[in-house]
């Protein structure tokens, strides 16, 4: 078998194949595709190593594809509206028996705040009961409720569109990268694994001339197919070596990444949960100390699109229910993981959705498309609490949308991320960062 090389001016993504299960540490077959600009191996950086600090938070980004439910992520649970518009599957105030929303208030954590006074309004779904305990009790946990983009940008309810203005960060037609590609861009220097999606497809969020490579699973990546791995190893690198051109340094580039990323080991570190989920967050935990110069990394959470059957509060079996207690206890081992060795002082994740749900159930027991969504924030740097506009007494339908005002456009808090936490400026072309931060970050 041999290797196949292609190139894309428009996606920066390396994807280099995937590892069998069944086959040692070098048999492989690697298809690369290698865009934009080659760019030269620079020196190895540190991100998220206490021993060695960096100048700036690596990047996490959590992507709930399928519109997750910020009405039951993040119940308005004190709204009688709140109820009435959704009778079978809205939850309960805090302490009601099974089915209760966790508090976010300052009683039950001291470490939170809430600069606009929406201290209790809002509670927590109890299946996030494992980041409740540690991140929300420790202020590490920042939520902001209602985001997206205003009206006046796109009312959009197709998971196509909405996916990609998130990742753009704009629902021009112009702004054709990806906001977390801008953001490597505006950081400059030069790592050899800058960034990695650890999913099955190149992600819009890292589209654009700074180079990143897709690795599904670390102990499945590499080259694969071949009776004698050392040796197609080494035929394959004197090949590209001797190449002139983009072709040859593409080529390079991409067995310099095998190779490197062969040597971790993805067994590494504390247990995670089991599946794709935990995997892909213990692989991130692993690359982040490995010293690759690793600054951002994206990796998909999906199936939130629950038009019925939705579940009844407390079902432990209800299709939310599963995936939010999924999510979390994901990301507690992740932050678990990281925390113990002081890592997660500069480590920042975000986790996002492209859009909400629509206020009121359906027949089916389920929610259809909305728009505004809630975003959460976690880490070290993070100032723990519910940030937003004051929330609404009454939750209505708004009457150009029929849904949930977008009470706060998710960029706002994405740049104050960045400009705080990372290190980064402006990188959304048509948003202008607002002159008040909202107080989401630490210094």
């Amino acid at each position: 078998m041999t290797a196949t090389m292609t190139q894309d001016q428009q996606c920066s993504s390396t994807m280099i194949g995937e590892k069998a299960a069944a086959t040692s540490r070098r048999r492989f077959l690697v298809g690369a595709g290698v865009v934009g600009a080659a760019t030269a191996l620079g020196p190895r950086l540190a991100f998220a190593t206490p021993s060695q600090p960096a100048s700036g938070d690596a990047l996490v980004v959590v992507f709930l594809r399928g519109g997750a439910d910020g009405l039951s992520l993040t119940p308005p649970y004190g709204h009688q509206s709140y109820r009435d518009a959704r009778p079978t599957i809205a939850l309960l105030p805090p302490g009601s028996g099974p089915g209760s929303a966790l508090p976010l208030d300052t009683a039950s954590s001291a470490n939170a705040v809430f600069p606009t006074g929406i201290d209790g309004v809002v509670g927590l779904h109890p299946a996030m009961a494992p980041i409740h305990d540690t991140l929300w009790a420790n202020g590490q946990l920042a939520i902001i409720p209602a985001c997206g983009l205003p009206r006046s940008e796109s009312r959009t309810r197709s998971h196509f569109s909405a996916e990609r203005y998130w990742e753009r960060g704009s629902a021009s037609s112009s702004v054709r990268t990806g906001w977390l590609n801008r953001m490597l861009s505006a950081q400059g220097g030069s790592a050899q694994v800058p960034a990695i999606s650890s999913s099955y497809h190149a992600s819009d969020l890292l589209k654009g001339p700074t180079k990143s490579i897709t690795v599904p699973r670390l102990s499945q990546f590499g080259l694969r197919g071949f009776d004698n791995g050392s040796r197609a190893f080494s035929t394959l690198q004197s090949m590209y070596s001797s190449s002139s051109g983009s072709i040859g340094v593409a080529g390079t580039e991409v067995l310099s990444v095998v190779s490197t990323l062969d040597q971790l080991d993805p067994d590494a570190g504390m247990a995670y949960p089991s599946g794709n989920f935990g995997r892909s967050l213990k692989d991130i935990a692993v690359m982040l100390r490995s010293n690759i110069g690793l600054r951002a990394a994206h990796v998909d959470y999906s199936s939130w699109d629950h038009h019925g059957n939705l579940g009844a509060p407390g079902d432990p079996d209800g299709p939310l229910h599963k995936r939010a207690a999924g999510l979390a206890q994901g990301l507690r081992a992740f932050t678990d993981d990281l925390a113990s060795d002081g890592s997660l002082n500069e480590v920042t994740i975000l986790v996002i959705t492209e859009f909400g749900r629509t206020i009121h159930e359906n027949g089916s027991q389920g929610t259809d498309h909305g728009r505004a969504a809630t975003v959460f924030a976690m880490g070290g740097g993070i100032q723990g609490g519910v940030f937003g506009d004051d929330y609404p007494e009454v939750i209505e339908d708004d009457p150009d949308d029929s849904d949930l005002s977008v009470m706060t456009d998710f960029r706002k808090p994405v740049s104050e991320i960045l400009a705080n936490r990372v290190g980064v400026g402006n990188v959304f072309p048509t948003f202008t960062p607002a002159a008040q931060p909202m107080g989401i970050t630490r210094p």
